[in-house]
Order: C-alpha cells, then sequence, then structure tokens
C-alpha cells in the first residue's frame, strides 16, 4: 500500500506561517443538454466529450492560495488519496506556493471531488463527495496535525465539509501552550452543516463558533446563526443590517474579530471597539465570481499575518478591510477559485486606488520580507531580485522532491535502464539545453546516449532513430511542437518515448511511454515565466535519474574513469 505523511515541521517557515484545515476538491464540470428529471434519460452536449473541465478548488485550499500570493507562508492539513485527484491537488498545491508537508497521502483514502452538471440554458446541479476531508475526526487531528498547529501563527479551519469534531480539535490545539489565533470560515449555514452534510451537532457547531478568534461568515450563514444562538432573535435576524448583525454575533461569541461578507455591499469589521463597512471595489467587468468569498478570507488571512494579529484601531481595521476587499474583487478577474499566475498584480491593481500601506507587501520581488531584507543589508547593492531567486530555486527544489510521482520515476527509469539501443535525449530552447547534458551525462555514466535538437528531427535526423531506442523529450509547457510532431513517426519506427515537464495534463506527457512531470511554486520565474527556476527543476530529475541509473547498475568509479580519462577529474579517479 501506497502511504505518504510528511514531516511535521516546517523547515523553511518553522512557525512563521499559516495553517489551513479544511476542503480541497477538483471539480469535475459536465455539460449536458439538460438536467434530467427523476426517472428521466439524460444527454451530454457533445455526445464526443464527457468531461468539460476539471478545476482544482475547495474552500480552505483556496483562501489559503490567495494569501500565499499575498507573500504569506502557508500549508494544507489534509487527508488525500494517491488517486488521480490527490494527484492533481498536490501539483496545484505546489505550483501555488501553498506546503504538501502536512497532507497525509494514503491509498485507502478518496480525494475529494464535485461534480457539476452543467445545462446549456445556464441551470446546473452539484453531486458532492467530501471523500478523505470527511475522515479528519478528533483523532485524526490529534494524530497528524496537533503538533503542528501548535507551531504555526495562523490556524485557519472552516464549517464546510470537516466533521465538527475535527474543527473543535483543532482550536483546542491552537489554544494550548502559547495561543495561536484561529481564524473560522462559517462557509455554510448551520442548518446545511448539520442536516445535509451531516458535520455534528449544533452544540458541536456552537462551540466551534464560540472557541475561535475570528468569524468569517457569508451573510446567510450569519443571520441563521445568530437566530441559532440567540433564539429571541429568530425572526429578526433575518432583517437585520449587515452592521447589526456583525456586531450582535461579536456580542454574542466575544471573538476578537468577525468580517461579514455580503457582495456587492462589501463587507462588515467588527471588533471589542469599532464597528464599521468598508466598501467594494468596482469591478470592469467580472470573468467568474466562483470563490470570491474565499479569497477575501485570503487576503484577511494575509492582513492578519503582516500586522501580527487583529487591528486595534478603526483606520487599521479599514485598512484590513479593504485588503481582503481587493482580494475578493481580485477573484473575480480570473476563472475558477484559485489565483492565475496575474493574482497579486490583480490584487496589487485594486489596492493602488486607495493609501494603503499593505501595498508594500505585495512587491513582484520576492515573498517575504527577509527575502528583501536580506538583499537591502548585504552593502552591494543588490536589489532582493538576488536574494529571491535563490529563494524561489530552493523551494523549487523542495517542490520537484515532492511533487513526482514515485511510480512514474520508476517507470521512467525503468526505461532507460532496458533500453537495449541508444537514448536519444531532445529538446529546444533551454530544455534543450538541460537536455544536451542529460545526453552527455548518461553517456558517460554507462548509458550510450546523445543530443538530437528538437527542431533537426523533421530535417533528417528522424534517421538516427533507430528501432530498440529510447527518446527522452524536455518541454516545461509539455507541449513543445518539435518534440509534440515526432511522436508517431517514433512510434511507428519502435522508439520509446519518455517526456520530462512541468504541466501533468499536456500533449508530451500524455503521449509519452512514461513521464516524469515536476512543479516549481507559482511565479517564480521573472517576467512572466522566463526560464530561470524551471531549468533548476529539469536539472534536479536529470541529477535523480543519472544517479538512480548509476546504483541499479553498480556503476563504479573504476567504470567512471574508462569512460572519463581525460582532464583533471580523469586524473583524480582510481584505476
Amino acid at each position: 500500500m501506497y502511504q505518504r505523511g510528511f514531516a511535521t515541521a516546517a523547515a523553511a517557515a518553522g512557525n512563521n506561517r499559516i495553517l489551513g484545515c479544511g476542503s480541497n476538491v477538483v471539480d469535475r464540470f459536465f455539460r449536458v443538454k439538460g438536467l434530467p428529471k427523476p426517472g428521466e434519460k439524460g444527454y451530454f452536449a457533445d455526445p464526443m466529450s464527457i468531461t468539460d473541465a476539471s478545476v482544482v478548488g475547495g474552500v480552505t485550499l483556496n483562501h489559503l492560495s490567495w494569501a500565499s500570493q499575498l507573500s504569506v507562508p502557508t500549508g494544507g492539513m489534509f487527508l488525500q488519496g494517491n488517486d488521480a485527484a490527490g494527484k492533481m491537488i498536490r501539483a496545484d498545491m505546489e505550483k501555488l506556493g501553498v506546503s504538501t508537508e502536512l497532507v497525509q497521502v494514503d491509498d485507502s483514502y478518496t480525494t475529494a471531488e464535485s461534480y457539476v452538471i452543467l445545462a446549456l440554458d445556464g441551470e446546473r446541479s452539484i453531486i458532492m463527495a467530501s471523500g478523505a476531508t470527511s475522515l479528519i475526526s478528533s483523532d485524526v487531528v490529534r494524530n497528524h496535525f496537533s503538533e503542528s498547529i501548535g507551531q504555526c501563527r495562523i490556524l485557519s479551519t472552516e464549517i464546510s465539509q470537516v466533521p465538527m469534531s475535527g474543527v473543535i480539535e483543532c482550536l483546542r490545539a491552537a489554544k494550548e501552550g502559547t495561543p495561536i489565533l484561529t481564524v473560522l470560515d462559517v462557509d455554510v449555514q448551520p442548518s446545511v452543516a448539520v442536516e445535509e452534510a451531516l458535520l455534528g451537532t449544533l452544540a458541536e457547531l456552537t462551540e466551534c463558533v464560540m472557541m475561535a478568534d475570528v468569524l468569517k461568515p457569508a451573510k446567510h450563514a450569519a443571520q441563521e446563526l445568530l437566530a441559532h444562538l440567540d433564539p429571541s432573535l429568530r425572526t429578526d435576524a433575518y432583517d437585520m443590517t449587515s452592521e447589526d448583525l456583525t456586531a450582535r454575533l461579536r456580542d454574542l461569541t466575544n471573538s476578537k474579530l468577525v468580517a461579514l461578507t455580503s457582495g456587492s455591499e462589501g463587507c462588515v469589521m467588527a471588533t471589542e471597539s469599532e464597528l464599521l463597512t468598508v466598501p467594494p471595489f468596482q469591478i470592469d467587468a467580472v470573468t467568474d465570481a466562483t470563490g470570491a468569498g474565499d479569497a477575501f478570507l485570503g487576503g484577511l488571512l494575509a492582513g492578519l499575518y503582516h500586522e501580527n494579529g487583529v487591528p486595534q484601531t478603526a483606520d487599521g481595521l479599514h485598512k484590513l478591510g479593504e485588503l481582503a476587499n481587493a482580494t475578493g474583487a481580485a477573484c473575480c478577474q480570473v476563472l475558477g477559485a484559485l489565483p492565475d499566475n496575474n493574482g497579486r498584480s490583480h490584487v496589487r491593481g485594486f489596492m493602488e486606488q486607495t493609501n494603503n500601506p499593505f501595498l508594500a507587501k505585495l512587491s513582484d520581488a520576492g515573498m517575504d520580507e527577509s527575502i528583501s531584507d536580506a538583499g537591502e543589508s548585504s552593502g552591494k547593492g543588490n536589489t532582493g531580485a538576488f536574494a529571491a531567486s535563490l529563494h524561489h530555486d530552493v523551494d523549487a527544489v523542495t517542490s520537484v522532491a515532492g511533487s513526482i510521482d514515485e511510480a512514474a520515476s520508476d517507470a521512467f527509469v525503468s526505461a532507460i535502464e532496458n533500453c537495449a539501443g541508444r537514448v536519444l535525449v531532445t529538446g529546444l530552447g533551454k530544455s534543450g539545453v538541460v537536455a544536451r547534458r542529460m545526453a552527455v551525462s548518461l553517456a558517460s555514466t554507462g548509458t550510450p546516449s546523445h543530443f538530437v535538437h528538437a527542431a533537426e528531427w523533421t530535417h533528417g535526423d528522424l534517421g538516427s532513430a533507430c528501432e530498440g531506442d529510447l527518446v527522452i523529450a524536455f518541454s516545461h509547457s509539455g507541449k513543445t511542437a518539435e518534440c509534440v510532431q515526432i511522436v508517431g513517426q517514433l512510434e511507428a519506427r519502435g522508439v520509446g518515448f519518455l517526456a520530462v515537464a512541468g504541466v501533468e495534463d499536456s500533449p508530451l506527457v500524455n503521449a509519452s511511454d512514461s513521464a516524469i512531470v515536476y512543479t516549481i511554486p507559482l511565479g517564480a520565474e521573472p517576467v512572466g515565466g522566463a526560464p530561470t527556476t524551471s531549468v533548476v527543476a529539469q536539472e534536479v530529475v536529470v541529477n535523480a535519474v543519472v544517479n538512480e541509473l548509476i546504483s541499479r547498475r553498480g556503476f563504479t568509479e573504476a567504470d567512471f574513469k574508462f569512460n572519463h580519462p581525460g582532464g583533471s577529474l580523469g586524473q583524480s579517479l582510481k584505476h
């Protein structure tokens, strides 16, 4: 059985991070001609297509991802399977800068998925399977997450998919020792949480909201929650203004902060001494409003992180609300609920409309202050980009190590080990440079190999590929046309095909006999994606493959000397 459990302490972030325990899911979209009624048969909109799209999301993963975009180290405490959905989520987490080190992966788990049925007239139905997230009980939290919760700066969790017993244990663990700021997203109404999602009892729900330091309810959830907490308001709660609703929740729960979201009305923020409304940002065109509330919480978490807690002044509270609103608005500029490559830029664009001090935290130079400080304190004139690049490359190596599928890498190396012919390594641009390096490293360590420039295949070099040979193609995007177009011709010649790529669902990976797919943190490469960190990731893969082959073949120093007798290296080797 495959099982993976990561270390309980983050080497890089230590206790200086936000940890979230909650929903993470793959949404599968299906387009149909019309939603079938009970007992009737329905039809897909395209008889040749079933799944229209697959998108990663989930309440907690969404807000952690947006917080990560705002210069905050984050990590997810999730249960996932070793299935396609789990691999997809973990790959996206790495790209988005959300640590996977606390994700518990086991063959016995099923990763959460939802099936979104979209009719041509715009109607939709959703079927949800919360999978292993529904197993996060108090025992699971104690066994896997409590120690790490005690080491973080802020804990976030939810009333959405996690059983309330698990939520309570998360909140309890945060209060042991040095208290940690806790944030609870009340994503669904109490009746839905108890009667439909079956997350727990109303008494447990009450315990959750009374334990959390910060509450983030949507207005519809806040109304029902208030009616439950104070039965005398069972009718009046639905007629209250957002300000009154927020203030009453604050008074009943003794929360340090209640941040109520109300769509086009903006948000209402209430602390012990302040109550104010922060208007929303005007959005010229909404691409997709999915997950805007989750992104709002991501911005709120980032503000709490950078401010070291809940602001104590009206001005500080207003600025926090602006950051949260800007992040929610930024989410409306992208497809889906997760940030794209321009997520931080979208937030910054809205923040530039105000004189908000959080704007300084949204620089593209690096992901935290320590990076900039390192560059500025060196005394050698660096702007911070030098240190930021080093930081990104270290993160890339960690990302690669945590994202590569073990079975896939084993099959990849075995194909090279068992190749009866030669290994031809190919690529274009910077990927071509790495491919050339792999070819020479393989040749010097016992694997007959040489490099073929990807552009030369269709200009005669296909003649160099013979039956029994193996081609390895490097492409960060996984769709380099010069490599894609030769796959069929190589297959016709009896030549095997492997790929090394940075995108799982890509033409090269899909066409390969086996592939190693790596991930790098989102935004790690400058000016929109200049090949820098991706080159480091590819080199890490090459080193791993070469070292594994050396080990499997028992390749010795004397063997290496036989292939590499020249130069100072050759002279230093034993006979």
